[in-house]
């Protein structure tokens, strides 16, 4: 079996901060710059996301969106960590940062990320700061990642087929992504 690059640190954010994240998330889900994702094909606005696709997106959102502070401090807390500060994030997150938001039945699909730049894989390192009551677990090759509320559950995305399983009961699944674009040095450096 291949080496599966994935790496969960526990209780990386506090209970504090995933208020704060999960209060904006909740305050602006509804706003322009939320986009329905469609990433499950059988439940369409079943999570939406501030990952901008393409130029016109970008252009048109990536000045308006403003992330709390405690999203910052969680971005650089895993750069310190990892060591990233020389490393680029993905050009389709504001400041390298996501935030989404998944509804009851909603599911996504198995799927791999792509790569923003030459000679990187692009590194997602996961925040769930509301954890769904049933369901909503992420599956790297197949194989579940089970995190609490405030886990950082690490991975390349552009390298391992990922899908996060459909969740069940009344409780939204909040989930804030941390990008970044790392050489084979870093990867060895993360994941050894």
């Amino acid at each position: 079996m291949e080496k599966i690059y994935s790496s969960i640190i526990k209780k990386f954010c506090s209970k504090t901060e995933r208020k704060i994240l999960n209060d904006w998330t909740i305050s602006h889900h509804k706003d322009s710059y939320f986009q329905d994702a469609n990433m499950d094909e059988y439940n369409s606005g079943t999570r939406l996301t501030t990952r901008l696709y393409g130029k016109e997106e970008i252009d048109k959102y990536i000045d308006i969106i403003n992330y709390p502070k405690e999203a910052y401090n969680i971005r650089n807390r895993i750069i310190a960590h990892f060591h990233l500060e020389n490393y680029l994030h993905p050009q389709t997150f504001k400041d390298g940062i996501v935030s989404g938001i998944g509804f009851k039945n909603g599911s996504i699909c198995n799927h791999i990320d792509p790569i923003y730049y030459e000679e990187t894989h692009t590194l997602h390192c996961n925040i769930v700061t509301q954890i769904p009551d049933s369901g909503g677990v992420t599956l790297i090759e197949g194989i579940e990642h089970k995190v609490d509320n405030g886990d950082l559950l690490c991975y390349l995305v552009s390298k391992h087929n990922h899908e996060v399983t459909k969740i069940e009961g009344t409780t939204n699944r909040i989930l804030w992504v941390f990008g970044f674009c790392i050489d084979d040095y870093k990867i060895n450096q993360i994941f050894t």
